[in-house]
C-alpha cells in the first residue's frame, strides 16, 4: 500500500475546501485532477490549485487573508481575524496571537505547533 499523502487549497474558494485544512489524497493518478477525502467524500480539485506534503500534518497552518478575502468572507468566518490558524487534527478554524509558538485547538483540545513559515 503506498503511504498516504496530504495536499491543502493554496487559493480561496477552492471547491468550496477550507483553506490552510489538510485533507488525504485519494487518487492523484489522473493528470489534472486529484480527488480528497473530504469528510468522507471524494472532492475532485485542480491539481494546480493545491500544495501536497508526504508526511501527517502536525502543525498549525496560518491562513493570511487578503482586503478582498476579508470583505467578502463568509459568515462563518466573521468572529475570525485576517490572520487565523487551522488546527492540524481537527480543522478547527481560530486565532492566533502573532508568533506564538504553539496554539491550543478550540475545537480537539489539542496543542501544536504553529507554522508561521509557510502561510496560505
Amino acid at each position: 500500500m503506498a503511504p498516504k499523502r496530504w495536499a491543502r487549497v493554496r487559493a480561496t474558494r477552492a471547491h468550496g475546501l477550507r483553506r490552510g485544512a489538510w485533507y488525504a489524497v485519494v487518487n492523484d493518478s489522473k493528470p489534472g485532477i486529484v480527488f480528497l477525502d473530504v469528510s468522507k467524500r471524494n472532492v475532485a480539485v485542480d491539481r494546480s490549485l493545491l500544495e501536497f506534503r508526504e508526511a501527517s500534518p502536525d502543525r498549525w497552518s496560518v491562513v493570511v487573508r487578503t482586503a478582498e478575502d476579508v470583505a467578502t468572507a463568509r459568515i462563518s468566518t466573521a468572529h475570525l481575524n485576517p490572520t487565523y490558524g487551522v488546527c492540524p487534527q481537527c480543522r478547527a478554524r481560530a486565532n492566533l496571537f502573532a508568533g506564538a509558538p504553539r496554539a491550543k485547538c478550540p475545537g480537539c483540545g489539542g496543542e501544536f505547533l504553529v507554522d508561521w513559515v509557510n502561510t496560505c
